[in-house]
């Protein structure tokens, strides 16, 4: 008997009880739909936290003084280090060739008012070249001149959640805002940022010249961070290495001791981000796995069940002249025609919900096709698996004893 007949048999057997086929995959197309949706939200988190990485700065190199770590999940800086200093970013400057730009950064949460509104926000002084760095772009107004640099001006740009914290619906260009009692010119409105990697607000800020900051806020010359511009991708692990070299010569550091800065380039985010999306995908997959094995089980019952019901049939077929093998044959393809069915079935679902979600839903998905070949596979893999045991079961059965089985 030819494989084709088989197969035939095969396909006549589970349509003559369609439920119990379709039950028997349902544990695989909902696991099959389960993984194609669950690695589509993986591979959209991690492109949303790429797209948050990049909004912060192209080849954006951060200078921090002390020691960053983490703590409840954000980057937090450890000890008070008064070492950074505008020199330092001076010389970074002048003396690198892989750096583009570079900005001296300094801020300090504060109470900004305005008329009888107050609120809490970011109040942070910096240099011109660092709207071009953090990708800050003006909404309307102007950034601050070299002339409010150098003669310690009172202007301000101030993001939208300051705006809105502070102003209301009242258009705040022109306005004065008083920060420890000194006044501040708004002279232009930052664009929404959204959040950075840690979560913290990007709009929730005022800026000021550093000059200013320096002199009329905090009243210091040591700074927190420095924002560094590399001049490519390729140059940022270069332009890292020599400022690491040229800030330990500064800070006069000898070779028995630790930095006393911490410098993390945008690679380390992404990479450092691209694990924890990687493994958050791979959890939720594997919980979607544990369907398909239930799935699998299923396969394996419903087979068992079919074996017991059809001896007399397959008694008949062994005494008609076919062999084990045609009988392992026919139970081997009703398993793997489940398994496809299912798996046909959950690919078309988890594809559906995927391009479904992404049209008219709020969430970010991408339809990973890997993910539709892995399934495709698991399905072949589970119906041979779970389907082999009832297929040699059946082949075992002896011709005579089953065709006296009632």
């Amino acid at each position: 008997m030819n494989l084709f007949s088989s197969l035939g048999i095969a396909v006549r057997a589970l349509f003559a009880h369609k439920t119990r086929t379709f039950l028997a995959s349902l544990g695989i197309l909902i696991g099959i739909a389960s993984v194609i949706v669950m690695v589509a939200i993986g591979k959209g988190s991690q492109q949303e936290v790429m797209d948050v990485i990049a909004g912060m700065g192209e080849n954006l190199i951060t200078i921090n003084a002390g020691e960053m770590k983490r703590r409840g999940g954000r980057l937090r800086l450890t000890g008070n280090v008064t070492t950074l200093t505008v020199r330092d970013a001076d010389r970074i400057a002048d003396e690198i060739g892989e750096v583009e730009s570079i900005a001296p950064f300094e801020e300090k949460r504060m109470m900004a008012k305005f008329g009888n509104n107050s609120a809490e926000t970011t109040i942070a002084g910096s240099t011109s070249d660092f709207s071009v760095i953090r990708d800050y772009r003006l909404k309307i107004g102007e950034y601050f001149s070299e002339r409010d640099a150098k003669t310690a001006n009172r202007v301000a740009i101030i993001g939208m959640t300051a705006v809105k914290n502070l102003f209301g619906e009242e258009d705040p260009l022109g306005q004065v805002i008083r920060v420890n009692f000194i006044p501040f010119k708004i002279i232009g409105v930052f664009e929404p940022k959204g959040v950075d990697t840690n979560g913290l607000d990007q709009d929730d800020l005022v800026l000021i010249p550093l000059s200013t900051y320096m002199r009329r806020i905090v009243n210091q010359k040591f700074i927190s961070r420095i924002f560094v511009k590399a001049s490519s991708r390729q140059n940022i692990a270069k332009a890292s290495e020599k400022i690491r070299e040229l800030l330990r010569e500064n800070h006069k550091l000898t070779d028995d001791r630790n930095d006393d800065f911490t410098l993390i380039t945008q690679l380390d985010m992404e990479e450092l981000k691209k694990e924890t999306t990687e493994m958050f995908t791979k959890l939720i997959v594997g919980v979607a796995g544990i369907s398909l094995l239930v799935g699998g089980i299923g396969i394996l019952a419903v087979m068992l069940i079919s074996v017991k019901e059809r001896t007399r049939e397959i008694g008949i077929r062994r005494a008609v002249g076919a062999t084990r093998r045609d009988i392992v044959h026919q139970f081997l393809y009703e398993s793997l025609i489940i398994g496809f069915l299912g798996g046909g079935l959950g690919v078309a679902l988890g594809v559906g919900l995927t391009l479904g979600l992404t049209y008219w839903g709020q969430w970010t998905l991408i339809l990973d096709p890997n993910s539709i070949w892995t399934a495709s596979w698991a399905c072949a893999g589970i119906g041979v698996i779970f389907g082999v045991f009832p297929a040699i079961k059946a082949s075992k059965l002896d011709p005579m004893e089953a065709l006296t089985t009632e």
